[in-house]
């Protein structure tokens, strides 16, 4: 009976260990299963881009648009494929940063500063005479804080930067003559955001926000005076057309654009395509950077011709009002330094470049 009782232990101990056995194995086929599929995903991004297309590698933007695209497709070898919406098709510039934050679009590209009342660090992308030229506010950005504190800011929104392109030449396009800071007095402008709106009141400016989709209407049916963007908008939205004025100097000689990932979409990415992301940003920045300091050439003949063909007139500014310029735009930058830490330090390292920049 002892014996018998032993034998069936024996056999319930074996037939535990061969369950168990079994339940090991099909756990560990199980995971090799979930890795072979991960491996095998494909990871469909949407990259919502509020500008037209363009397809020019003479282009900064190329180089943040289809460049990036074909990069990050072939670097991830298929695992990762960018389908780019044009013209704002998945939000305009106003819901887009909301839009990253959701995840509701994966990637999108703007300039940061329209989202300075959502993150007050964005401002600074198209900050009046912050930088005298696009190397310099490279520089600023990754040889200094001003970089690490954006990035920062903006990832707790729940958008990751991925990188910036910059251009010269960002001043005012307007469909009347000025000639001084008084001549800005009344003027209906487009806006950039709430703090560019303390120096349109510094300047007597009216302002309205119209997305890039409708410039040309607007100037063209005179519901607006003007626009401060990059003189690149005569050729890009063909607002050569409809412009009159161009007012030299900029008073942005390195405005920004930025690209944005959305912390959700980034989590679901394996390290490895987040890598290949990071690293094909880093690369797209600095051949837009080199395009940039050569477009520049480009966009001064093109407004030539844009003066003998459609009459456009550039007024220059007198030193004096030049200078003038320069002090009304300081109580928005006194504005910006008291909305945040981050916002203060900007400005104390912007102003401290410029006194070492008059030593030189």
């Amino acid at each position: 009976m002892k014996n018998f009782k032993s034998v069936i232990h024996r056999v319930i101990l074996l037939m535990s260990i061969l369950a168990l056995t079994a339940c090991g194995s099909n756990a560990t086929s199980s995971e090799k299963g979930s890795e072979s599929r991960d491996k095998e995903k494909v990871y469909n991004l949407k990259f919502n881009i509020p500008y037209p297309d363009n397809q020019d590698p003479n282009n900064p933007r190329y180089y943040a648009m289809h460049w990036f695209k074909e990069e990050i497709e072939k670097r991830s070898e298929g695992k990762v494929k960018i389908e780019l919406y044009f013209n704002g098709q998945l939000a305009q510039v106003p819901e887009m940063l909301d839009a990253l934050s959701s995840g509701t679009i994966d990637i999108g590209y703007a300039t940061a500063s329209y989202y300075g009342d959502l993150v007050p660090e964005g401002f600074i992308t198209y900050f009046p005479y912050w930088a005298k030229d696009v190397q310099e506010a490279y520089d600023l950005w990754n040889n200094t804080e001003i970089g690490e504190i954006y990035n920062n800011a903006f990832k707790e929104y729940g958008a990751t930067p991925l990188l910036n392109t910059y251009a010269a030449l960002g001043g005012w396009l307007v469909n009347k003559p000025v000639h001084s800071v008084e001549d800005m007095n009344g003027l209906l402008m487009v806006t950039m955001g709430g703090l560019y709106n303390s120096w349109y009141e510094e300047l007597g400016i009216n302002g309205v926000e119209i997305p890039h989709s409708d410039w040309y209407d607007a100037l063209s049916r005179g519901i607006i005076d003007g626009i401060p963007t990059g003189f690149q908008a005569l050729t890009i939205f063909k607002l050569n057309e409809v412009v009159k004025y161009v007012i030299d100097p900029p008073f942005v000689d390195a405005q920004m654009g930025n690209m944005f990932i959305s912390n959700k979409t980034l989590e679901k990415l394996p390290k490895d395509l987040q890598d290949i992301i990071f690293e094909v940003s880093k690369e797209a920045e600095l051949k837009a950077l080199d395009a940039t300091k050569k477009d520049k050439d480009k966009v001064l003949q093109d407004l030539k011709n844009y003066q003998k063909k459609n009459g456009i007139e550039v007024i220059k500014l007198s030193e004096v009002e030049q200078q003038k310029f320069v002090e009304s735009v300081q109580p928005m930058w006194d504005k910006f330094a008291s909305l945040s830490k981050g916002n203060a330090k900007i400005i104390e390292i912007i102003r401290n470049n410029i006194e070492e920049r008059k030593k030189e």
